[in-house]
C-alpha cells in the first residue's frame, strides 16, 4: 500500500467567521506519520499535526491523499483516528 499525501489542512474557523481562519498547511506532516505508521492509521491531533493552530478551538482535518495513486478525500475532527489503508 502506498500513501502519498496531496494536500492536507488542520485547524479552525474561529467563531465560525473565514476572515479568522486558523488553519496550518500539514501536508509534510501527515507524510511523516505515514512514514512512522506504515499501516496508515493516524491519529489527528496537535501533536501529529505538528502542533495548535489554532488554540482554544476544536480542530479539523481535511485532506487529499493518493492511495496506491488513486486521489482520495478525507476528513475528521481533531483527536479522531483515520485509518488512511
Amino acid at each position: 500500500m502506498a500513501l502519498q499525501a496531496v494536500f492536507a489542512v488542520y485547524g479552525a474557523l474561529r467563531g465560525g467567521n473565514q476572515d479568522n481562519t486558523e488553519a496550518a498547511d500539514v501536508t509534510v506532516a501527515l507524510q511523516e506519520q505515514f512514514a512512522e505508521h506504515p499501516n496508515g492509521v493516524v491519529t489527528i491531533n496537535d501533536h501529529t499535526m505538528g502542533g495548535d493552530p489554532a488554540v482554544g478551538v476544536e480542530k479539523h482535518f481535511g485532506a487529499i491523499v493518493k492511495v496506491d495513486g488513486v486521489p482520495t478525500p478525507f476528513a475528521c475532527l481533531q483527536n479522531q483516528t483515520i485509518d488512511f489503508s
